[in-house]
């Protein structure tokens, strides 16, 4: 006899002690079957440009309220006529944006080294436009650092 039928036929007899319910029916089930389903009509449609525009028409038409876009990721144009903070917030609030956001190259840049670390991965290992790349990425990084300086003082 397996192992496996030794131990239905162990847990068998313990259920049968216990409860002595092996052998009855079950009268009453409850199921999900009855309940409403969420009122999500566009829970499942995609990603594209018209799920989108429909999305933004039936929650703005609906509910009367106006959608708040991410001021931090418009151009210039509209950063500066919106209208949800004044100039002091929107400047206290990109800094806050540049930080977090500064976090997270952090957090990228960290892994990615301690990969190479670890993997023992050698500049010559890297595809061709990668050492360009870096070099183009520390010179940004200078620029966005020389305009923080201004910025501050």
């Amino acid at each position: 006899m397996s192992i496996s039928k030794k131990l239905k036929e162990i847990l068998d007899e313990i259920l049968e002690e216990d409860c002595g319910c092996m052998d009855e029916d079950i009268d009453e089930a409850s199921t999900t079957a009855g309940v409403p389903g969420y009122q999500t009509p566009y829970a499942f449609t995609g990603d594209d440009k018209d799920s989108k525009d429909k999305k933004k028409k039936n929650a703005t038409s609906s509910t009367g309220y106006k959608i708040v876009g991410e001021i931090y990721d418009q151009n210039y144009k509209s950063f500066k006529k919106d209208e949800s903070k004044n100039s002091r917030q929107k400047v206290n609030g990109a800094i806050k944006e540049i930080n977090k956001r500064l976090f997270e190259i952090e957090r990228i840049i960290n892994r990615t080294a301690k990969l190479k670390k670890e993997a023992g991965v050698t500049s010559d290992k890297y595809w061709k436009p990668t050492g360009p790349r870096i070099n183009k990425i520390a010179e940004r990084l200078l620029k966005v650092s020389r305009k923080l300086r201004e910025m501050a003082g």
